[in-house]
């Protein structure tokens, strides 16, 4: 019975992705469908509002800083700060490795926070920006940024889902990044190798068009417009509260839109809840997007999906899958098996936080290593989210960078890494047999 109400969810999830409907409706009938199958396995309705109620209190601050994000986008945008740095960016890289870059930008700056969603508001704004102002495909451009957003988020030392990783398995959070380079670096190189190429063979825009006058239009572009990216990263460099930063960073941009761009209260507020909107149609094609409204069904994702996490431990629905687990790990071997866990509990939980616990859990009697158990998990529960359009490791940044949601399927770095772990692994366990015949 649990498997067919975990097919039936995952049913409804596709087919709202395949018709076009938002994805809400689909997380509302999962809602609905979890919280009957409680009631049918004696739990009260009560009981089952309350664990429902509870897990969203737990991520109250996650749809705060979604928020945020939504206003820092909009504030970076339409104090200049966007436009200058794609004015900077635009006179040194080519249209050609435009897509290589912005993979590279992105995971250095991701290994330096530690953060995917911070990334994507900021480097991944700048970037996504920049492709399409040089004619990138939004859809290679949206997965480079994602696959690079994600880069730091695994391995950072400084990252919150490393951090979770250890916890959860005991290990040491230096020894698990020595290995993640050592299982990351070839379908990184690869990744890298990919984009290059695409962006070679891709008919980009020539060097004519002048992106620095189309935005000069718009914006007073100078030096001084970079004071919301100094705020950020030196309160990050301070390792201050992400809302703080991010509210800070908001203030300064805000400052610098009624300032040097002339704008007054009312345009700035309304900039902030509705996102930014040009004079220019042309500089608008750039520029326009984020606030707070962006931002609001994002959040309502969080907020359906976390509650899910509630249900499951209160009803108990996930228990039965560990023997599906273990029978697939004695037939396809230990890293298989927990790259399709990892893939389940991430199609139902839909967030990555809880895609690492409850994969952990239905798999640490097939892999009783604790340190194989971590990068197993670096490797799969980690970067599979965020491939998946309903959960919000990838919803969030796609929404962040305005790019369409089907650029998951251009993530090459999040995609290769699961895929290589499952060569790599299957090689070791034929050569095993091999050896013991």
């Amino acid at each position: 019975m649990e498997l067919g109400v975990l097919g039936l969810f995952i049913a409804v999830l596709i087919l709202c992705l395949a018709t076009g409907f938002s994805i809400v409706y689909a997380l509302l009938f999962g809602f609905l469908l979890f919280f009957l199958f409680g009631l049918l396995k004696g739990s009260s309705a009560k009981v089952l509002l309350k664990a429902s109620l509870d897990s969203v209190k737990k991520v109250s601050t996650i749809i705060i800083v979604m928020l945020l994000i939504g206003a820092l986008t909009a504030s970076w945008r339409a104090s200049g700060t966007v436009a200058l740095l794609v004015s900077y960016a635009s006179e040194v890289v080519t249209p050609q490795v435009c897509l290589f870059s912005t993979f590279l930008l992105n995971a250095l700056l991701s290994t330096l926070i530690g953060t995917s969603f911070g990334t994507a508001a900021t480097m991944g704004v700048v970037t996504m920006t920049m492709c399409v102002s040089m004619g990138v495909s939004p859809l290679w451009a949206g997965g480079a940024v994602l696959a690079g957003a994600f880069t730091g988020d695994r391995c950072s030392p400084v990252s919150t889902s490393a951090q979770l990783v250890c916890l959860v398995t005991s290990t040491d959070l230096y020894k698990n990044m020595a290995l993640m380079v050592k299982t990351g670096w070839l379908p990184f190189t690869v990744s890298s190798l990919i984009y290059l190429a695409v962006g070679l063979f891709s008919d980009t825009k020539s060097a004519s068009v002048d992106i620095s006058s189309v935005l000069s239009r718009e914006f007073v572009l100078n030096w001084y417009l970079l004071i919301p990216v100094f705020v950020m990263f030196g309160l990050v460099a301070l390792k201050k509260d992400i809302k703080i930063t991010i509210a800070a960073s908001i203030a300064a941009a805000s400052a610098v839109f009624m300032t040097v761009q002339g704008a007054d209260w009312m345009s700035t507020a309304k900039m902030l809840v509705y996102g930014y909107q040009c004079r220019d149609a042309q500089a608008g094609s750039l520029m326009d997007g984020g606030g707070l409204v962006s931002m609001v069904q994002v959040s309502l994702i969080i907020m359906v999906s976390c509650t899910y996490a509630g249900l499951f431990e209160q009803t108990g629905l996930l228990k039965h899958i560990e023997g599906l687990v273990a029978s697939l790990a004695a037939r396809s071997g230990k890293y298989t098996a927990i790259v399709f866990t990892a893939f389940l509990t991430a199609a139902i939980s839909c967030n990555q936080m809880l895609a690492v616990i409850l994969t952990e859990q239905l798999c640490k009697k097939i892999e009783p290593d604790r340190q194989k158990m971590a990068i197993s998990l670096e490797d799969t529960a980690i970067v599979i989210p965020p491939l998946l359009p309903w959960s919000i490791a990838g919803a969030v940044p796609v929404a962040t960078i305005g790019a369409p949601q089907t650029c998951v399927v251009t993530a090459l770095f999040l995609f290769l890494l699961p895929i290589f772990g499952i060569i790599r692994h299957s090689f070791s366990r034929i050569s095993g047999s091999t050896s013991c015949r």
